[in-house]
């Protein structure tokens, strides 16, 4: 769930890890279609609005330029694999995009380990890539 102003939305999401490598955050709002997906590895993290055929790539230098609290790898990776430490079921993180917050509630129904996947990165090719800063 994410809620900005008096906006909020609640989709699906898969979130696969190779940890300590790459993880991707799959987005599906509606009828398992995918529409954002966050492609993430230690150096660099892409995000690809398929709903409007956009893409970004950013460092986590570039995203904390404007983003509070800063987000690094391992925080990301924790959040993605329910490792927080905390422990609970349920994670309410908090960010300030310039004047935006965002509220991220993340609920961790089901969490299977070590589970074999295949993660790959999406074909860029048929994307047009946008400035990061037109997202933040």
């Amino acid at each position: 769930k994410v809620q900005t102003g008096g906006t909020k939305i609640s989709a699906n999401v898969t979130m696969q890890t190779v940890y300590d490598s790459m993880l991707v955050i799959s987005v599906m709002p509606m009828l398992g279609i995918e529409m954002m997906r966050l492609e993430a590895t230690p150096f660099e993290l892409i995000a690809i609005d398929k709903l409007h055929g956009q893409y970004a790539k950013a460092t986590f230098a570039d995203l904390n330029r404007k983003l509070t609290p800063s987000l690094n790898w391992d925080v990301l990776q924790q959040i993605c694999s329910a490792e927080l430490p905390t422990g609970d079921k349920t994670a309410r993180l908090l960010y300030s995009f310039g004047e935006k917050t965002i509220e991220l509630t993340i609920e961790y129904p089901e969490r299977k380990i070590d589970v074999p996947v295949k993660v790959t990165n999406q074909p860029l090719n048929k994307y047009t890539q946008v400035d990061i800063s037109k997202w933040l």
